[in-house]
């Protein structure tokens, strides 16, 4: 199997993260993933756009009004996720209570999860098996 890949484009707005979610739950599905793996994967790229969008400081202002960039690639064994600032360059620093929310919970949902501070990119890897 070749690898396929996805890059979904949305709005920097957490308005817009239903449809990250979706396309998420969507492959997973394609992928013969059970209920629970899809689940996971919902979750972790729920969480992906809470952390990139979350607010640079406590005044609540937003860190960009650009946009998002979610490129899913389909390998043979695995589901890799890469999310960040669609104009590279532009990232903002990350919130720290939003980094901390990320880590507790995306931990159980896939298989690899990398975060660059320095350019507010995430990595992640969702494991299955060819049905």
């Amino acid at each position: 199997m070749s690898e396929d890949q996805i890059r979904l484009v949305l709005p920097a707005r957490a308005a817009y993260g239903r449809i990250a979610r979706v396309a998420a739950s969507g492959l997973g599905l394609r992928l013969g993933l059970d209920y629970a793996a899809v689940e996971d994967l919902r979750i972790a790229v729920d969480e992906v756009m809470i952390l990139l969008l979350a607010p640079a400081d406590d005044q609540g202002r937003v860190r960009h009004d650009g946009e998002l960039a979610l490129t899913f690639t389909v390998g043979p064994d695995r589901l890799v996720i890469d999310a960040g600032d669609a104009a590279p360059g532009r990232a903002a620093p990350l919130d720290h209570g939003a980094r901390a929310r990320f880590d507790e919970i995306i931990a159980d949902t896939v298989d690899v999860v990398e975060v660059d501070e320095a350019t507010a990119t995430v990595h992640l890897e969702k494991a299955f098996h060819d049905a």
